[in-house]
């Protein structure tokens, strides 16, 4: 059962096609599309983009994403921006963070809410820690994420700003899987 299985429960065969598709893998999938890119030209902006390795502006960016769940729960997603490289693991909260998702990024737990909405997955940080301890609610950032679907295309939609520094980057854009591997 992969995160987001478990998280949603029955809510998730709700999902429209292309995203239940995206989170419903028993199997490895290389996807890749293009996606259009802002970003805020402050000083904190740009060094938090930098460290990072969040993706840098432009408009019909190619982007590779490829998913690689370890059949225990757990899957690294290892995503490719112009060839700029972010990477994480995606795991289902337990205990205290049960219903959560959590992207391990570096040092960073981010927790995210899913919600299903009409159309669409959205995700909403709800809290982050750092090398395990809980961060305060006044420095989480805001991040919101919508998944859906056009045809047979996975769309995102990501929106990201930070307490004190404002918008950092906002990546909108689809991906297409170009292969599947089989468990």
């Amino acid at each position: 059962m992969t995160p987001f299985q478990r998280i949603l429960g029955a809510a998730f065969e709700g999902l429209l096609g292309p995203v239940r598709h995206f989170h419903g893998l028993s199997g490895e999938l290389h996807t890749n599309g293009t996606a259009e890119i802002t970003a805020a030209s402050n000083p904190g902006a740009w060094a938090l983009c930098k460290i990072a390795g969040l993706p840098r502006p432009g408009r019909d960016v190619p982007v590779t994403v490829s998913f690689h769940p370890d059949g225990k729960g757990r899957e690294f997603w290892d995503r490719h921006f112009a060839g700029r490289r972010y990477a994480s693991t995606m795991e289902a909260g337990q205990g205290k963070d049960d219903g959560l998702l959590i992207e391990h990024f570096g040092p960073f737990d981010l927790l995210f809410r899913l919600e299903p909405r009409e159309g669409c997955l959205g995700w909403s940080l709800s809290g982050w820690r750092l090398l395990g301890i809980p961060l305060p609610a006044w420095s989480r950032p805001a991040i919101e994420c919508t998944e859906m679907a056009e045809e047979e295309r996975f769309v995102f939609d990501i929106d990201v700003a930070f307490p004190l520094v404002g918008h950092v980057v906002h990546y909108r854009g689809w991906l297409t899987p170009t292969s599947v591997e089989c468990p």
